[in-house]
């Protein structure tokens, strides 16, 4: 029952979870084998901005010239 009374609740304010399903998992090596790398645009950095309470995620893989490999993480949250 409480279950339920979470499910209705989430739907009137806006905030359930989508449902994912094995194709929402997506390796970066499957994704890899067709396109290696791109090179990031100003398009790539601009953020949605939506008037409501949301989170966005960008994430970003850098390659070094001698092999290393580094992630960076931005985390933009707006609470409206």
């Amino acid at each position: 029952m409480m279950n339920w009374a979470k499910k209705a609740l989430a739907d009137v304010a806006g905030t359930q979870e989508p449902i994912y399903g094995s194709s929402a998992i997506r390796s970066v090596s499957d994704q890899a084998k067709t396109t290696s790398y791109t090179e990031i645009s100003k398009d790539d950095l601009k953020w949605a901005a939506m008037d409501s309470t949301c989170v966005e995620t960008q994430t970003f893989y850098l390659m070094a010239d001698d092999g290393h490999i580094g992630m960076v993480q931005v985390i933009y949250s707006n609470v409206a």
